[in-house]
């Protein structure tokens, strides 16, 4: 008989001679069910007489006796079961064990056995045995023409990597329920990983790239221009090509495959590449354009706090044709074509009248007494400016959303910012030297007679570094030109020195000396450049040249990253023999230098420079010489400075490499100019004085004999 499932089953009449065995309610306790009682299975009507009571009991009894048989060997088996559970686990925990670092037994990757190898030995094997799919090539065939493109050029191969990974995560999880269950699933019917393919995207987007673009007329954009304050478009135009993102899309989705053939077969037809701004994009963004040319003031009307002497408000007018000037068209953030203003050219406006409502702060500066040590520190005072960052970005932004319908606003309060050098009182009594240097120097024409050397000295005596400020050579110094005290002096130019070509040259020696103390003083250095070649009065692999020339600029950069301002104290003396000297002055940081391979036995790749030919030249006096160029020995040097705080922690550790050509010496002597011969008329040849006396005789000779007649 058919059930469903949620038909009940209860005892059935039993036909004589039937061994199936009745079902018995589970609260059952004797053959009959309880009068009234709705619990249990009722059982099926018997014909069974009173008389017969007897010989049905033996019966039943034995029914018993063979359900609790069956009891019996079913908590027999469970128990069993959960023996073998027990033995299966303690066996999958010892295999787990043995397995730690390697792949459990039973795991494949595709056909590959990874079984019992450690995570190098399984890439190493993936390596080698799917090492067949980096070899093959795709064949692309376009409208006009075929080429290829090889698996080695796309990078393709398989991802030993992943794959390994992959197998080594089977059975380490971590959860040792979930692991002793995967070794006894591994070890029994086995694991299999997919085989993963690595492919370079990029590269083959490349490639199919420069396959379709070798073959296709490019669609052209749509262009809004200004100029003049007028706007114009350059219509949009639809080229032909292949579409290279569907093509290149399925050569992708075939190369990741393990199936993929070696020979694979793409193709592509020539479809209607369109413009990806259209003419109504253009003129829109042109419509919107118009929006933003609109008069504008910028005023300053809220007074700084604190009010610096000499603030008033102040008031400028943006015309409509100044903005109009400055509007540029592109894709936009959001991906649309549209107009904007250039930031550069907003800034640049914003710059030009700040000069005139900006109060400049001063300075701090300290004096030093007759012993050299910090007298008084002068704070400065705070100045305030426009912000030209935040002031930008809010007319930028303002006169964008004009574009697409914002509300419009006759004028906009500027962006405050306070300039702000001032620092706070301390009591320079307690200051001492944290770092200090002294660099000697011959004065003569490579330095100026020695001027730029001590006018950098003068200008930087008594300047004050702030906590957290960086310090620039070249800004401390300040101008370098005649009328601030500098010379023309040496400069380093293709290799060769030039000793009178550059204002302020020899200035070096200055930088190189602020380096040193800054260094020694444990201070942040965040800018420093090695000179062309070795000079001999420096540190080796200390030196520090600086250098600009209007587009180009080679500076000497240390930031104070001290709680503490830094006083500046520096001079140079003036005798045949020089020196330039400077202290950085502050309260105790308790840090630490050390340095390892300033010394002349870090050099590697030493190249030895030898002396030139003597120079024989008019410019020096017969008989005098002149060392233009000192024979200097090339090398390359490393020097590594470590800085610890008080508690030995490292707060710096610089490795500033320097790489020094090697030169030739040259010495020039003086040689009596030789005169230059004056050219002396060439005389006659003999043909030429006696021609003009022939010339006549011979003519009337012809003549004579008719040879001189037309035949």
């Amino acid at each position: 008989m058919k059930s469903d499932q949620l038909e009940p089953f209860g005892p059935k009449e039993q036909s004589k001679g039937t061994a199936s065995l009745p079902v018995q309610p589970a609260v059952q306790t004797s053959p009959r069910p309880s009068k009234g009682s709705g619990r249990g299975v009722r059982p099926a009507p018997t014909t069974t007489r009173a008389r017969d009571i007897d010989k049905e009991l033996p019966r039943f009894v034995a029914l018993q006796h063979v359900d609790m048989r069956l009891v019996g060997f079913g908590v027999a088996f469970l128990g069993a079961a959960v023996a073998t559970l027990f033995l299966l686990s303690v066996a999958a925990f010892s295999l787990k064990g043995s397995y730690d670092s390697r792949v459990l037994p039973g795991v494949h990757v595709g056909s590959v056995d990874l079984s019992g190898l450690t995570r190098d030995e399984a890439m190493a094997k993936l390596k080698s045995d799917y090492a067949y799919l980096n070899s093959g090539e795709v064949t692309v065939t376009t409208p006009v023409g075929v080429t290829t493109i090889t698996y080695q050029q796309i990078e393709r191969g398989p991802d030993v990597e992943a794959m390994a990974d992959a197998a080594m995560s089977i059975g380490h999880s971590g959860n040792p329920i979930a692991d002793a269950s995967s070794v006894v699933h591994s070890t029994i019917f086995g694991q299999d990983v997919p085989v993963v393919i690595r492919i370079d995207p990029t590269a083959l987007a490349q490639r199919v790239h420069d396959l379709v673009t070798s073959t296709s007329v490019p669609a052209q954009d749509a262009q809004a221009t200004s100029k003049g304050g007028s706007f114009s478009i350059t219509p949009a135009a639809t080229g032909t090509g292949v579409d290279e993102l569907p093509l290149g899309s399925w050569i992708l989705d075939k190369l990741t495959q393990a199936s993929a053939p070696v020979d694979l077969q793409a193709g592509g037809s020539y479809v209607t590449l369109k413009p990806h701004v259209g003419d109504t994009d253009a003129q829109k963004a042109i419509d919107g354009a118009g929006k933003m040319a609109v008069d504008l003031k910028l005023t300053w009307q809220t007074p700084p706090n604190p009010l610096p002497a000499g603030w008033t408000p102040k008031t400028w007018t943006l015309t409509a044709d100044k903005i109009r000037s400055w509007i540029v068209f592109g894709v936009r953030q959001d991906g649309t074509y549209g107009p904007a203003v250039d930031p550069a050219q907003v800034e640049a406006y914003l710059a030009g009248i700040s000069g005139t409502a900006n109060i400049p702060a001063t300075r701090p500066s300290a004096l030093f007494d007759a012993s050299g040590k910090p007298k008084t520190l002068k704070t400065g005072t705070n100045g305030v400016g426009i912000d030209l960052t935040a002031t930008t970005d809010d007319v930028a932004s303002y006169l964008d959303s004009l574009a697409e319908d914002g509300s419009f606003q006759d004028s906009m309060e500027v962006v405050a910012a306070t300039i702000s050098p001032q620092i706070k009182a301390t009591d320079v009594g307690k200051y001492q030297i944290i770092g200090q240097e002294t660099i000697y120097f011959f004065p003569g024409p490579a330095n100026g007679n020695g001027a730029n050397i001590r006018v950098p000295a003068r200008d930087l005596n008594g300047q004050v570094v702030a906590p957290g400020q960086q310090f620039s050579f070249l800004a401390g110094v300040g101008t370098i030109d005649a009328a601030h005290g500098f010379a023309m002096g040496g400069v380093i130019l293709n290799g060769q020195s030039n000793h009178t070509g550059a204002m302020g040259g020899g200035i070096c020696s200055a930088s190189t000396t602020m380096f040193n103390a800054a260094a020694k003083a444990g201070l942040q250095i965040d800018e420093r450049h090695a000179h062309f070649y070795y000079i001999s009065r420096y540190p080796i692999g200390r030196d520090a040249t600086v250098y600009s020339n209007g587009s180009t600029t080679w500076d000497l950069r240390w930031t104070n990253d001290t709680a503490n301002p830094i006083l500046i104290r520096a001079w140079a003396t003036k005798k045949s023999k020089s020196s330039i000297t400077i202290q950085l002055w502050s309260l105790p940081t308790g840090r630490t230098v050390s340095w390892t391979g300033d010394n002349k036995a870090g050099e590697t790749r030493i190249i030895s420079a030898v002396n030139n030919p003597p120079e024989y030249v008019t410019t020096l006096k017969p008989g005098k010489t002149y060392a233009a160029e000192v024979a200097t020995n090339g090398f390359n040097t490393s020097v590594t400075r470590t800085v610890k705080d008080a508690t030995g922690k490292i707060i710096h550790q610089d490795n500033w490499k320097s790489q020094y050509t090697a030169v030739n010496g040259q010495l020039q002597i003086g040689a009596t100019p030789i005169p230059t011969p004056t050219p002396k008329p060439p005389k006659p040849t003999p043909m030429a004085i006696y021609v003009p006396l022939i010339a006549p005789l011979l003519l009337a000779w012809k003549r004579r004999t008719g040879r001189g007649r037309a035949e």
